[in-house]
């Protein structure tokens, strides 16, 4: 089992990466004990059916009480929130309990700001199982959900106890959710190790066959440089802002295309207009560009995406809560070599993504 220290500013704690679970039941013994306190599990309906066995651990061997929320972004609301709140109140938690996160990111976001929030904070412990939950946001502290059409809107800074990954859990996706992780991970890839860009390129195949070496490879390395980008700015004021590169318009499309393109392919097609703009901005090598998008039709990741209102999208864009005083990116001048807080104008956008993803009207 591999183990990765993350430094915050709020607690340090470890991430467990291994290829099963039965590490994790010896990790809960001996850190909490078979009865030491209480324990409630959340999860969503498709994690609950695929890993019941799981389910039945949690119940059985550690008397766990369980709420399942319904899978998807739409989930993501005040209302969920209130309903883990309900269930918490309704079963006794206190102080002293601890509430499990077993899912992908809108399990993992939820859960954690219930347990930011109930009491003030009570122990929180992050089971990530989709791709992109188990290279990105299971650490870093943020959870939250979504407000009024604006994603992640509502939220806080709290880290867990711990995160637990398994590859196992992996081999239940569905190709898009691993699509949607792998968006992220050459995210990592361009933003500060090209190494891993090269992995990429030369073990795509065993990836897409979700072969366990591969995947903690590249799981790591992913935690690895969010975790040396969070100790430097764990409250996201500046050089972290790097993370949210092919965010912002990938944002624009999870919201324009009404959340059909799910989160790690908006951001894959925002960081292809994103490179398209640092070639403008800040003299990108366009052989860049090619690379990636040679790479995406190597791992099916789409290559277009359809604008059919500029107005109505550049909205969306606009109303990204990471922007002020104008629209701001975070551009690259070379793989590896970030600058943020770029501002951008209307017509850069524009022109950015009729030579890249779209043809806008």
């Amino acid at each position: 089992m591999e183990e990765l220290k993350i430094d915050s500013l709020q607690a340090e704690y470890k991430v467990y990466i291994d290829n099963s679970f039965e590490e994790f039941k010896t990790y809960i013994y001996e850190c909490y004990g078979r009865y030491s306190k209480k324990i409630f599990i959340v999860t969503d309906d498709r994690v609950a059916s695929f890993h019941k066995n799981i389910i039945d651990y949690f119940r059985k061997d550690l008397t766990a009480k369980v709420f399942t929320i319904k899978n998807g972004e739409e989930s993501k609301n005040y209302d969920t929130i209130s309903d883990v709140y309900k269930f918490l109140t309704d079963n006794g938690a206190d102080r002293d309990s601890l509430l499990i996160a077993f899912g992908g990111g809108v399990v993992g976001d939820l859960t954690g700001f219930a347990a930011a929030t109930y009491m003030r904070g009570i122990g929180f412990i992050n089971i990530p199982t989709t791709l992109m939950s188990q290279v990105d946001s299971s650490i870093g502290g943020k959870v939250g959900y979504n407000h009024n059409g604006i994603k992640n809107i509502i939220g806080a800074f709290y880290n867990p106890e711990a995160v637990y990954i398994s590859t196992h859990f992996l081999k239940t996706l569905e190709k898009q959710e691993l699509l949607d992780g792998l968006g992220e991970i050459l995210k990592y890839g361009l933003i500060r190790n090209e190494a891993l860009l090269d992995f990429i390129e030369s073990n795509y195949s065993s990836i897409l066959s979700l072969e366990e070496d591969s995947l903690i490879y590249v799981v790591k390395e992913c935690l690895s440089i969010k975790a040396e980008t969070i100790a430097e700015d764990y409250k996201d004021i500046g050089f972290r802002n790097i993370l949210n590169f092919g965010h912002t318009i990938g944002h624009g499309i999870e919201i324009d295309s009404n959340y059909t393109i799910t989160h790690g392919i908006s951001v894959a097609l925002g960081m292809l207009a994103a490179l398209k703009l640092s070639e403008e901005k800040l003299q990108l090598p366009p052989q860049i560009y090619s690379r990636i998008e040679n790479l995406y039709i190597k791992l099916g990741i789409p290559i277009r995406y359809k604008v059919d209102n500029f107005a109505s999208f550049l909205y969306a864009i606009k109303h990204d809560k990471k922007n002020s005083d104008g629209i701001r990116f975070v551009l690259l001048e070379d793989i590896g070599l970030c600058r943020i807080k770029v501002v951008v104008s209307e017509k850069d956008i524009l022109s950015a993504l009729q030579r890249s993803i779209c043809n806008v009207k």
